[in-house]
């Protein structure tokens, strides 16, 4: 999936759980999916953090759910979407992937300052930690961050006035990064 669009999103449909009372509730996860699609018509306001975060309901008794892998990964892809959608450069680089991000990407990531009244992760520390990633991606080698690293990390919490960023948008790119390291990881085996 190199481009997705909000009607590719509106006609996406999952493939169903294994019987019992596993997987998500279908309705919830197309509901969803609508919103998203807003989002990026601009009728609606979820960000990457809202959608790396939501949680649905299991399926209705009787009834199987949509596959749990399936869903979080086209969440995944959306993710990417929007933050390309958000940074203005339009649609994916041809032969690009939505889940495939780059040295370059890495250095035009900007996060928000945190809400009002909310504290954020250090500005400094975000920084260094996307200068090690830059890094990893550029050169693959094996000092790299590897997706254990990623999951591990610490960010401490700016006192007021220091310069910070919007704690859920940088948990939410750290789960990218670290699905995308896994990815890759798994390649080269």
């Amino acid at each position: 999936m190199t481009r997705v669009t909000p009607d590719d999103v509106r006609r996406t449909r999952f493939g169903h759980a294994p019987s019992g009372p596993h997987g998500y509730h279908p309705a919830q996860v197309d509901a969803f999916c609508a919103r998203i699609a807003d989002t990026m018509l601009g009728r609606d306001h979820l960000s990457i953090a809202d959608i790396r975060h939501i949680e649905f309901d299991g399926p209705p008794p009787g009834h199987r759910g949509y596959d749990i892998d399936e869903v979080d990964d086209f969440l995944d892809h959306v993710c990417m979407e929007l933050e390309y959608l958000r940074r203005g450069r339009g649609r994916l680089p041809a032969g690009r992937t939505p889940d495939t991000l780059t040295h370059d990407d890495v250095l035009r990531i900007h996060f928000s300052a945190p809400p009002f009244g909310f504290p954020g992760y250090l500005a400094d520390e975000v920084g260094a930690f996307l200068d090690r990633l830059a890094a990893t991606l550029a050169h693959h080698g094996p000092n790299g961050l590897t997706p254990k690293d990623v999951r591990d990390i610490t960010f401490h919490l700016a006192t007021d006035g220091a310069p910070a960023y919007h704690r859920e948008e940088v948990d939410a790119f750290l789960d990218l990064v670290v699905h995308q390291l896994e990815k890759s990881e798994a390649s080269r085996h």
